[in-house]
């Protein structure tokens, strides 16, 4: 690599030099290499993937240990030892030979080889996991970019798989240090034992690191509901109120929003840019006198948000590890907001006032995922009843899956009673080690693939409640062998600091994805009877 081209990627010093190095073809055992760059490169060798175990520790001082074949953690998980080779934030050597590393002093770990039981919690919670494409299917290694992938997937009925999920946790939380919360909508509930129960499940190649689960209730009547905004306020709402008419660019699309029946209405992204955005017009005709109305909405997202964080993953490629280090030291910034691309937007609402002619807008939703609809509501905030309203949608094409639109009438803001869980059942077992965890808000319940956990809830009284689940925690995409092919680092950057730029770049070969990777993705789950992370 040429110096123009280190130039451009404006990198702190340390990563600019080991980007700058020529790699060697040949492919001797790694622990004779003495090289960074070389041993970075042949530690992510397909065969040596597979067989020669590695673990890799990106420490927060910018210096990096790489311990080989084996290791021990001590029995308070403090430190890690073994063989192994330390460099320092330039990638000089410093040391070679036995090592202790403080498990504090580890920004994010990179490895090849399945945890052990007792290597869980805190080291699985800061790990990235490599070359494990053993574990999915034929057309998942054919077309990497639609494998799938998920955040914490939520069922009430266990025995649901990841098409009826009820609720999915923190989807853009993909880095430690983008841990947020997340509220989801749940079905309406009445129990006759003022139990209610929800079983999370890791079904993707990730790790999950739950820090919180709670249940927010408010117990309604039978025309009341509880409607979700944006930002999280909670408003007691009356009555439902169909639309008469939608339209949107292929013409009219009411039946499939009038009804919320999950048949859903999308359309494909724009072949020159994915920023591209189109309208859908929707009316309310013969409507009662409704003081304080609001838009309902019932959407998720397309798999376009999972194309752009595997498209991450792979531009990283060798270095996956330290980008993510880098991440997590701050010494390199993602998109920093709440949203993982706000560039692409969100669902914009605007109400069309008759006298003007103008649209003015009224409120966003937004929520990453593909998996669970998302229940939420706009307060319209129109000053004047209305018997017609005529409403205006902004997004963007390709990216949004809608299945129902309603007005509603909100009655008042409330705020609802917050629950924590009173058990936690483990393969059908309590679990008090992961109700402690999960009870505790500097701890974290680690979930791996193929895991399940069932939270218990214990509900003031038998009446029917609106019920949402508070989620917040992160998780980690296992690095596929199949993306490291990818690796570009110049992509990566631009895809960093001139998405505008990437997205019309990416448009072409987001196209080439786009019509399989539904099929693709809901086809390679992690089967918890066929794959379980603690099998071996």
């Amino acid at each position: 690599m040429n110096r123009k081209f280190l130039n451009t990627l404006k990198r702190p010093f340390w990563l600019s030099v080991i980007l700058a190095a020529t790699f060697s073809c040949a492919t001797p055992p790694y622990y004779f290499r003495s090289n960074y760059n070389d041993i970075n490169r042949l530690i992510h060798e397909e065969k040596n993937l597979q067989t020669r175990p590695f673990l890799k520790a990106h420490l927060k001082n910018g210096g990096v240990v790489i311990l080989r074949d084996t290791w021990n953690v001590d029995s308070t998980q403090r430190f890690i030892s073994g063989n192994g080779t330390s460099y320092d934030k330039r990638r000089i050597k410093v040391s070679e030979g036995p090592m202790d590393i403080p498990i504090d002093s580890v920004a994010i770990f990179e490895t090849n080889k399945k945890l052990a039981y007792d290597e869980s919690g805190r080291i699985a919670g800061l790990s990235i996991l490599a070359g494990l494409d053993v574990a999915l299917g034929v057309f998942c290694l054919t077309v990497p970019k639609a494998c799938f992938g998920s955040c914490p997937t939520f069922y009430i009925n266990p025995g649901d798989n990841f098409h009826h999920a009820d609720a999915e946790g923190f989807s853009h939380a993909f880095f430690p240090s983008r841990e947020y919360s997340d509220l989801d909508a749940l079905p309406r509930t009445k129990t006759r034992e003022k139990e209610f129960r929800i079983t999370m499940k890791n079904e993707a190649l990730e790790t999950h690191c739950v820090n919180d689960i709670s249940l927010y209730a408010w117990p309604v009547k039978a025309q009341e509901k509880v409607c979700q905004s944006g930002n999280n306020d909670f408003y007691l709402c009356t009555n439902l109120y169909p639309l008469t008419e939608a339209t949107g660019e292929e013409g009219d699309i009411t039946n499939l929003l009038r009804n919320n029946d999950l048949v859903e209405r999308f359309s494909l992204s724009d072949k020159d840019n994915l920023k591209s955005k189109e309208e859908i017009i929707i009316t309310f005709d013969s409507l009662p006198e409704i003081m304080d109305p609001g838009l309902v909405i019932h959407f998720r997202q397309t798999l376009m948000t999972t194309y752009f964080i595997y498209n991450c993953m792979g531009y990283m490629g060798n270095y996956v590890g330290d980008a993510y280090a880098m991440i997590e030291s701050g010494k390199m910034k993602m998109r920093d907001n709440k949203r993982f691309y706000e560039e692409l937007g969100g669902i914009d609402v605007y109400s069309l006032d008759e006298n003007s002619g103008r649209w003015i807008f009224r409120g966003e939703v937004y929520e990453t995922g593909p998996i669970a609809v998302n229940k939420q509501m706009v307060p319209l905030k129109i000053p004047d009843s209305l018997n017609r309203l005529k409403l205006k949608l902004v997004l963007n094409k390709g990216l949004w899956r809608l299945d129902y639109l309603a007005l509603t009438e909100i009655k008042e803001k409330i705020d609802p009673l917050v629950i924590g869980p009173a058990g936690v059942l483990n393969k059908g077992k309590e679990d008090s080690a992961a109700l402690a965890l999960i009870r505790n808000p500097e701890e974290y319940l680690v979930s791996m693939p193929g895991d399940e956990y069932t939270f218990r809830f214990q509900l003031p009284d038998e009446r029917d409640y609106e019920l949402f689940l508070y989620s917040k925690g992160y998780y980690l995409e296992w690095m596929r062998n199949s993306w490291l092919k990818d690796e570009d680092l110049l992509k990566l950057r631009q895809m960093t600091y001139h998405p505008d730029k990437y997205f019309r770049k990416q448009a072409a070969e987001y196209k080439s994805y786009e019509t399989l990777m539904e099929q693709i993705f809901w086809n390679s789950k992690i089967e918890a009877e066929t794959f379980s992370y603690h099998d071996n």
